[in-house]
Parts: structure tokens; sequence; C-alpha cells
């Protein structure tokens, strides 16, 4: 994970909280879905996929991971031609997976595609097309003429993946480079829940991007930690006053009745 610096930490961590947030993703053709799948969302917050065995829940994962530009070990495929879903169809040489993210207030809108091009007889090839959106003319809806595009009025540009990956951390926080900061697969989950709890919560804070804070935490709990002792010091020492001025009481009595 590309960390922010430590003077840029806090106004990374409001961009995203303020940002744009997840809000559909759409399949064509990929892999085991035929034809056009659309998965809207609500959230606009942490996304939980679940559903039974075979539902298609690692393969939606697979498709924003492809959508994203990740590489092809993230979607169990060894090369585009495998994502290509050719059910019943003779013609089937492309896939798409396009990204919608909406801006979780205000006007603005992202939406990053990726087409991988693989006919049967020849070489395979994928491109990037991304749009970006802040006019506030955000129209998108399964009904949408323009699906998978937000806005009918931005332009929709080619883009290389350099140029992608720089866009998402910029605009979204994500280093496509590591998918482990904002996908957690099924199979991650039993050696996640295995995991001791300072492991978990650096898991945790590296997911949050929160972990450049854990110096700080760190340093104010060792202050913290001293400021105890100290007190206890000091309540030890009080004690012992106290036990002696009750141990000498009896004698300071005596004299002060000599007197």
């Amino acid at each position: 994970m590309v960390e922010p610096r430590d003077e840029d930490a806090d106004a990374a961590l409001a961009a995203s909280a303020a940002g744009l947030a997840l809000h559909a993703v759409v399949l064509d053709d990929f892999k085991s879905y035929s034809g056009r799948v659309v998965a809207e969302f609500n959230s606009r917050g942490i996304i939980a996929i679940v559903g039974p065995n075979g539902a298609g829940k690692s393969c939606l994962v697979e498709g924003i991971c492809f959508a994203l530009g990740l590489d092809l070990r993230s979607m169990r495929a060894q090369n585009l031609k495998a994502l290509v879903n050719r059910t019943g169809r003779d013609d089937g040489v492309a896939c798409a997976v396009s990204c919608v993210f909406r801006a979780r207030s205000g006007a603005g809108a992202l939406c990053v595609q990726r087409r991988a091009i693989a006919p049967a007889d020849g070489p395979a090839r994928s491109e990037f097309r991304v749009q970006s959106c802040s006019c506030g003319s955000f129209g998108w809806g399964v009904e949408h003429d323009q699906l998978p595009w937000p806005c009918d009025q931005c332009e929709v540009r080619v883009a290389r993946r350099s140029e992608l990956k720089a866009l998402l951390l910029r605009e979204l926080q994500l280093d496509v480079d590591r998918p482990d900061t904002f996908v957690v697969q099924q199979s991650a989950c039993a050696s996640i829940a295995q995991q001791t709890p300072l492991e978990l919560l650096c898991f945790i804070e590296d997911f949050a991007r929160t972990a450049h804070l854990r110096r700080g935490v760190e340093a104010e709990a060792a202050t913290v930690g001293r400021l105890r002792a100290s007190l206890a010091a000091l309540g030890a020492s009080l004690s012992r006053a106290c036990a002696e001025r009750t141990r000498r009481s009896p004698a300071l009595d005596a004299a002060e009745e000599l007197e």
C-alpha cells in the first residue's frame, strides 16, 4: 500500500470519507455471467457480497478486480480468452466490466471500464476506458441509455493502466498493486479468523488505511504507560508515608503528654 505522508494523512482520510463510493458493477459476458448483468449497491461504506455456493460471488469480485486493472492471478485465469463467456454464442469475442463510483454527497461520478478483446483465432488484448463526471448530470440507472456511463455530457476516453492507477489512487485512495488493502476474498477469511489480536489489528488498520497513525498511537500509549508508572510510584510513596505516620503516632502522643 502507498501510505500518505504524515502531513497529508488526515487530508487523504477525509477525502476518502467524503469522496466516491462504489455504486454499481456492470458485467458483459464476463466469466460465468452470460450477457449483461448489473449489480447495484446502496451502501456508502464497506460492501459485503454474500450468497450460496455457485451464485457468482467470486466472479463478481473478480470482475471488479479486472475493471480496476489487477493482473489475471486475481481472476483465476491463465489468459484473457478465459475471461470471455461464449455460452451459446459463436461470435463471443469480448467481455467487459464497468465499475461506477458515485459521490457520497453532492455531484460527481467516475466510471472505469476494462474490455478484453479475445478472438478465438487471434491474439487477445485489453483496453481501459474512463469517464470522470463533475458536471452534475449523473443519470445512471439500469434503464439509462448510456449504460454503463453515468453522464451523457462528459467525455469517455481511453486510458493506459498507469493513468488508471494514478486516477484511482488520487480519487479513491486505492492502490491497485495492493488489492489486499481493499478486497477481502472468501479464501482469505479463514486465515484472517485465525490471526492473533495484534495481527488482526494490523490487518484492519491496513485495510482502513490508518496504519500511518499507528506510530503516533504507540507513542501516546508509551507516554500513558510512563504516567501510570509515575502515579503508581507516587501512590506507593504516599502509602509508606501514611504507614510511617501511623506507626509514629503513639510515640508522638506520649511525648506530648510528658510535655
